[in-house]
């Protein structure tokens, strides 16, 4: 199922590929990140493929090969002028998803969001900031209103 899922949705980024038109400033931001990338130290085991799709938003379809085997996942960036914020809308292999809200603060974007479930309210904060022509992607998340922690704080580095 997850191979045919990720098939049809690489069909559909393909057939979106550069259909951009008419980037308002807030969405030429989302610019810095199509590409390929990969992590810093996970060269060989993950990639990373971020373009435009039709209406302007951008795509990223992502694989990651582990011992336990690979995993594969899909997001989505977007503008929403009626709201002023920038959303991320993560779809991930383990069956799992988020959506984060946030904005473009001095030379970073912010975003953050919350999952509430049966046994936990699970809270994350994401700050992604673009050196040069990599991006520095951190993570902290607070389980049950506890103090934050990093989880996750790496570079992206483009590959082309």
């Amino acid at each position: 199922m997850t191979l045919l899922t990720l098939c049809i949705c690489s069909c559909v980024f393909q057939l979106g590929l550069s259909q951009q038109k008419d980037l308002t400033t807030e969405q030429q931001l989302l610019s810095i990140f199509k590409g390929h990338w990969t992590i810093e130290g996970s060269e060989s085991t993950y990639l990373e493929i971020c373009d435009w799709i039709q209406g302007n938003h951008i795509q990223c379809l992502s694989t990651s090969k582990e011992k336990e085997g690979t995993d594969s996942s899909i997001s989505y960036l977007t503008y929403s002028a009626s709201e002023k914020t920038y959303i991320y809308y993560g779809l991930y292999g383990s069956g799992s998803s988020r959506t984060l809200r946030g904005h473009w603060v001095t030379d970073k974007f912010v975003l953050d969001g919350q999952r509430l479930t049966a046994d936990k309210k699970t809270k994350w904060r994401v700050t992604i900031k673009p050196i040069n022509k990599d991006i520095h992607f951190m993570q902290e998340v607070s389980v049950n209103d506890g103090p934050w922690e990093t989880n996750a704080d790496f570079m992206y580095k483009r590959v082309q």
